[in-house]
């Protein structure tokens, strides 16, 4: 009977007990809202406190080259927490930004975030605990307490580790986006850092992840590379080995037309970033200057300003070179401006020295021997035969060729002095006339006479 009764106490015991931890346990875990994302198992939760204006954040997620969590409609306006490795790779660096439309947004200083333990890099993920006390009101927006469907957003970085401990370090576009709205009634309690979990609880919608694609850059990229690389290299050899000199110009206006379109590209691309909104980078700097000299290029060789001085038109290659020049150096800096890997600036590299030594080479023979163009310029000058007369010429001279021979088979039977009389110039036969002997030659019957002219009979 003792026995029963220990066992019966033992068993209230661990009931009781049971019931105390549950209880603790409940009431030291924060109330939060989750957005779980199971593909990259990446969570964030939140949890504000019902005493003050702070907000509690937690954030884990895959080592991407930056990962951003923000609240708002879209990315105008919006507040965003972005975190992305630090200069030594061993912990993050946590950066408050505000957009201002959609392109990268701006860090915030007027932005509290205050790094709690627990944050770091653990296992190849970012993990973020963090006190915000300044995430409820930001310059146009605001975060609604009572909205059962806030809408949010989230974004990922490409795979390539940024490493800075700026808070303004230069973001890459985003690979990846996506949204969702979360429950701020759920999130509202105690105040406290939101433990780690691996579902999504007061999310009320949610779009899936969208694979984003940045086509300005990349046409903006290949249509430069088009114009300098391919284009340029053709219209070298148009103009040093064509004599139609329309081909070379009907050419230099595509090469305008892509570089234009290049440019407003460009420029389009630049509103996206910080780094290159105010257009005081080197790539900028240096995209303008070539404005210049390609101006040049098209205005000189007019016919009204080309005849103004003689020296005009020997302008036209040290141009082209100076051109060609600024704006390989123009992509190269645009590359290191978006942040491009080693590999793709080293090949632009090689493919710029290939491109401009072959250039070179051409514009070296060209100069030797003159460009096809002038030397036809000049024949047609000096009355000479022209190249595209050649053909005709060579067909005329085979059929003169011709006629002189069936001549001289016609003319076989005539004697010798026959022939050198047709042959004789018409000013020998104005001075021979009135000589004595009627201002005949000496003949081969003649040879022996001292005094030639002077008929002598041979018996």
């Amino acid at each position: 009977m003792s026995g029963s009764l220990h066992q019966r106490c033992a068993v209230l015991y661990l009931l009781l007990l049971t019931f105390f931890t549950a209880t603790l346990t409940a009431q030291n875990t924060s109330a939060a809202s989750t957005f779980y994302l199971p593909k990259t198992e990446t969570q964030f939760s939140f949890n504000l406190a019902n005493d003050s204006n702070d907000v509690f954040v937690y954030l884990t997620s895959p080592a991407y080259s930056w990962v951003g969590v923000g609240f708002g409609h879209g990315m105008k306006n919006a507040l965003m927490l972005v975190v992305y490795a630090n200069a030594k790779g061993d912990n993050i660096t946590a950066s408050p930004r505000i957009a201002t439309g959609h392109s990268e947004p701006t860090f915030s200083p007027d932005v509290k975030l205050d790094m709690l333990p627990g944050t770091g890099v653990s296992d190849g993920m970012f993990v973020l605990k963090a006190l915000c006390r300044s995430c409820r009101v930001w310059p146009n927006g605001f975060l609604d307490a009572d909205s059962t469907a806030q809408p949010m957003l989230y974004a990922f970085g490409p795979a390539k580790n940024l490493n800075s401990d700026r808070p303004d370090a230069p973001l890459k576009r985003h690979y990846n986006y996506g949204t969702f709205s979360m429950n701020m009634r759920e999130a509202t309690g105690k105040g406290g850092v939101p433990a780690p979990s691996s579902q999504s609880s007061g999310v009320s919608s949610e779009s899936p992840l969208v694979r984003d694609r940045d086509s300005k850059s990349l046409a903006h990229a290949i249509m430069g590379c088009l114009a300098i690389f391919v284009l340029w290299p053709i219209n070298i050899i148009l103009a040093g080995f064509l004599r139609n000199i329309k081909i070379h110009i009907g050419f230099s206006t595509f090469i305008m037309v892509c570089l234009i379109m290049s440019y407003a590209l460009g420029i389009a691309t630049s509103g996206q970033y910080n780094r290159s909104k105010a257009f005081t980078s080197p790539h900028q700097i240096f995209a303008f200057l070539a404005i210049l000299p390609m101006t040049l290029i098209s205005v000189l060789p007019m016919k009204r300003i080309a005849s103004l001085k003689s020296w005009i038109p020997r302008l036209h290659a040290p141009l082209t070179s100076l051109t060609l020049t600024l704006l390989i150096l123009t992509g190269g800096l645009g590359l290191h401006l978006s942040s491009s890997s080693t590999p793709i600036i080293l090949t632009y590299l090689a493919v710029s020295i290939l491109v401009f030594s072959f250039i070179a080479l051409i514009q070296l023979c060209v100069r030797r021997r003159g460009s096809a163009y002038a030397r036809a310029s000049t024949r047609r000058r000096l009355g000479d035969e022209d190249e595209q007369d050649y053909g005709l010429a060579e067909y005329w001279a085979r059929r003169k060729l011709e006629g002189s021979r069936s001549q001289s088979q016609a003319s076989s039977n005539v004697t010798w002095e026959e022939e050198q009389q047709r042959r004789r110039p018409k000013s020998q036969e104005s001075q021979s006339r009135g000589v004595f002997g009627g201002g005949t030659m000496p003949g081969p019957h003649y040879m022996m006479n001292m005094h030639p002219g002077v008929p002598v009979t041979f018996k």
